[in-house]
């Protein structure tokens, strides 16, 4: 699989989309170990390659990371996903990424979703891509804040309001969750604004990976949701307990696929860490069973192509 680097301006938010599209390269291609961040395990690739003509068209995944995270650290599911025929398109969240984040960016995470309207309306007219991108077959993807971005693509609310009580209620301020969190000042957030429908109609399917904010959903906030999805849920997930986020989003989407992994933790879904990592960023590099994750990778993996290929196999 070949991956390039885009940049997509959205002047009416003032924002720069830095961009990392993954996608199928031609049969040969050479590829090598690409590193990503120290902490983590290189992924395989072909920098700039050309986009195999094997197909006109390919179907497209949008890729978001989790708070503070980046797009090239989700390469071990864009790039997988490259190699089994989509094009996967992943964006750095202004405000919400590393080396770019602050609690007010965390918050305001209703611009996630509005990040890929732009950056989708960019690649779907920019001169190479837009030719090689099936309108018709688009599906978003994520973890953790990600995983909220891709289910509101398809029509999921952010209920900010619970949050705000949570983080800043003396009995609970001090739950791991609200690290970021308990020290914002909420007056500023327009509630209105977070709750609305950042739903875009081309996106016909969300695959997520211990979403964010799962445990404050109410009935409606995705009652729009009509579009087929996954929900990948760590069992051992230390920032949201199990039981009460991720099964009860499950409950409230009930034709949802839901996979369960029991050796995995929240950040099971960041790449493979080196003995680096290890040492200096634990939290990151912990699944709840040590040394499982490769598997929960690919557990994950294999879903997120069978899903996709089944929900987004006929064109509109």
């Amino acid at each position: 699989m070949g991956f390039t680097s885009l940049t997509f301006e959205d002047p009416a938010r003032h924002r720069t989309l830095k961009t990392v599209v993954w996608y199928p390269a031609p049969p040969g291609t050479q590829m090598r170990e690409t590193p990503t961040a120290p902490i983590f395990i290189p992924f395989i690739a072909a920098k700039d390659a050309p986009v195999s003509d094997a197909r006109a068209r390919w179907p497209l995944v949008l890729l978001s990371h989790g708070n503070g995270g980046s797009a090239i650290n989700l390469s071990w599911f864009g790039a997988h996903l490259a190699a089994h025929g989509f094009v996967v398109a992943s964006v750095d969240h202004p405000g919400n990424t590393y080396g770019d984040t602050s609690p007010e960016g965390y918050v305001r995470g209703w611009e996630r979703p509005r990040d890929f309207t732009a950056l989708l309306d960019g690649l779907l007219a920019h001169p190479s891509w837009g030719a090689r991108v099936d309108l018709g077959r688009i599906g978003a993807a994520g973890h953790s804040m990600g995983g909220y971005t891709a289910l509101a693509l398809v029509g999921a609310r952010l209920n900010l309001s619970v949050i705000a009580d949570h983080c800043t209620a003396p009995a609970t301020r001090e739950h791991p969750g609200c690290d970021e969190l308990r020290d914002v000042d909420f007056r500023r957030i327009d509630f209105a604004e977070a709750r609305a429908s950042y739903k875009d109609s081309r996106v016909r399917a969300a695959f997520a990976m211990a979403p964010g904010m799962a445990g404050t959903y109410e009935a409606r906030d995705v009652a729009d949701i009509t579009a087929p999805v996954t929900l990948v849920l760590a069992k051992g997930d230390e920032l949201m307990p199990h039981q009460q986020h991720g099964l009860h989003l499950a409950k409230l989407l009930p034709a949802a696929n839901t996979v369960v992994l029991d050796d995995a933790a929240h950040f099971t879904f960041l790449p493979e860490c080196t003995e680096l990592g290890f040492k200096v960023a634990p939290m990151l590099c912990r699944d709840a069973t040590p040394g499982t994750r490769a598997a929960s990778h690919a557990r994950t993996n294999a879903e997120a192509v069978a899903f996709f290929r089944g929900a987004l196999e006929a064109p509109l």
